[in-house]
């Protein structure tokens, strides 16, 4: 508004000045040229002056006010570059932001993969942990524990072979297992089918390790142990069996035999 002022009032100055310039020059030719100064000669003179002055600060308002609005526009222009220096330090703030965002997602989506992860792994565990092997005792295909009458066996010369199957029917595989077999009677000699086994301390106890079971789920995997009964066999007489291992309850039966002839 203030430069709008100044070039207002220096354009009235001047229009004021030309035409008080006009003025003088039409009235020049009726002003006397010898002779004394009338009140009307000092008046025009007066009038010169004063317009002259009017000129001069016509002029002296348009270089101030050419010079205002060169500084007004500087005054600008500065004001520009400086928006513009903020904009781009908003700009660049903005593009910080987003990348920190981007590393943020980034990092979410690698914590949930991982996450996913430590929670498939757990479920496996778990499902592994509840997986358990269940060892079976079977005599002749029937299992032991439906086996309430004693068992009658036909001797053989001098022994009695007995056939014993150990069966895993769980969900995982059954590990280092051990079965015991002891005779009721020490006078009664237990050896592995076909394998009479040196002097020893407790002929009528028998103990030999096991392979690892596999799941039924893989594979039908059995176990065959086949014992000769042989020494001073009585007419009844049973057998204690205990199936134990590393990661199945284990299996303890009485089979009660009686020979025939």
């Amino acid at each position: 508004m203030v430069r709008v002022g100044m070039w207002l009032l220096a354009v009235i100055f001047l229009s004021s000045g030309f035409l008080l310039i006009l003025f003088l020059l039409r009235n020049k030719t009726e002003l006397p040229t010898v002779g004394p100064w009338t009140l009307g000669n000092v008046f025009q003179l007066v009038s010169a002056v004063l317009t002259i002055l009017a000129l001069a600060i016509a002029v002296a308002a348009l270089q101030m006010a050419a010079t205002s609005s060169r500084q007004t526009q500087k005054a600008i222009e500065k004001q520009q570059e400086g928006l513009t220096a903020s904009k781009e330090a908003i700009e660049a703030v903005v593009e910080t932001v987003q990348s920190q965002n981007a590393v943020v997602e980034r990092n979410v989506a690698i914590s949930k993969a991982q996450l996913d992860l430590i929670q498939q792994q757990s479920r496996l565990e778990q499902d592994r942990l509840d997986r358990k092997p269940i060892v079976e005792l079977f005599f002749n295909d029937s299992n032991v524990n439906n086996l309430t009458n004693p068992i009658e066996i036909r001797p053989a010369t001098d022994s009695v072979r007995v056939h014993f199957v150990v069966r895993n029917n769980g969900e995982a595989a059954a590990q280092k297992g051990t079965i015991v077999v002891i005779a009721d009677s020490p006078a009664i000699l237990v050896d592995q089918a076909g394998r009479r086994m040196p002097e020893r301390r407790s002929h009528h106890r028998f103990q030999t390790g096991m392979p690892d079971l596999l799941a039924h789920t893989q594979t039908q995997d059995d176990f065959f142990l086949d014992l000769d009964l042989h020494g001073s066999l009585p007419e009844e007489f049973s057998l204690s069996l205990s199936v134990f291992g590393e990661n199945f309850e284990a299996v303890r039966s009485r089979i009660r035999f009686r020979l025939v002839g």
